[in-house]
């Protein structure tokens, strides 16, 4: 896990820069963290033109290199300045933002749910039709995943997608192109579980939560 040391009279200075620059607050906008080993969820809190606040669910992944992307899809580059109690404070690291922007969401693209990559990608059973056949799990959301397997699955077909470290996701695939599909979930997770699942599977970070756990009845036939 990455270690912030502790700021030198030069960040110091920054810092008090940054808690000087009027700041806004953003209760529960959720965001990505784009970090050298994958991506994660965090919990916007507050931000100014010169930095932002976030809620984490483990500590910082290891590396530099930040990138914080809203749900319209805007990255902005960052740099860790401090963690503490499960919030970190990020430098805007190409210098002062549009401020409204941001807490407007106003980009080139629609707002849409935040969807997390994972890093490898996650070697999985998907259960359909009686079969169950080889995949992978690309990326999760609130409330679907993308899934790689072949043959293909049928639009609207019922399906069950395990592993080990996932527990069980049913769902119904809603697209497909080639081998790739979205699944739709039957239940979907929590900003917590979906945080805590994907840190458990990109950085091995303990969770409380049963995240993987979705649906306790077996799948429809």
């Amino acid at each position: 896990m990455a270690q912030v040391p502790s700021p030198t009279p030069a960040e110091e200075a920054a810092n008090d820069e940054l808690r000087a620059a009027p700041r806004y607050a953003l209760m529960l906008r959720a965001g990505k963290l784009i970090a050298p080993t994958g991506e994660f969820l965090c919990i916007l809190r507050d931000a100014s033109e010169t930095g932002v606040k976030a809620k984490l669910f483990h500590d910082l992944p290891a590396g530099d290199g930040f990138e914080l992307e809203l749900g319209n899809g805007e990255r902005y580059p960052v740099e860790a300045v401090w963690q503490r109690e499960g919030h970190a404070g990020f430098r805007f690291a190409e210098g002062p933002i549009d401020i409204q922007a941001l807490v407007d969401e106003r980009g080139n693209f629609p707002r849409r749910q935040i969807r997390l990559k994972v890093n490898p990608a996650l070697d999985v059973l998907v259960h359909a039709g009686g079969l169950a056949r080889a995949g992978r799990l690309v990326d999760l959301s609130l409330n679907g995943v993308a899934i790689e397997c072949d043959p293909p699955l049928a639009l609207r077909q019922l399906v069950r997608v395990e592993a080990d470290g996932l527990g069980r996701l049913f769902g119904r695939v809603r697209w497909r192109r080639g081998a790739a599909h979205g699944v739709i979930l039957q239940e979907t997770f929590r900003l917590d579980q979906l945080a805590a699942l994907v840190a458990r599977l990109q950085l091995g970070a303990p969770g409380s939560a049963k995240a993987g756990v979705v649906g306790a009845n077996p799948l429809p036939r």
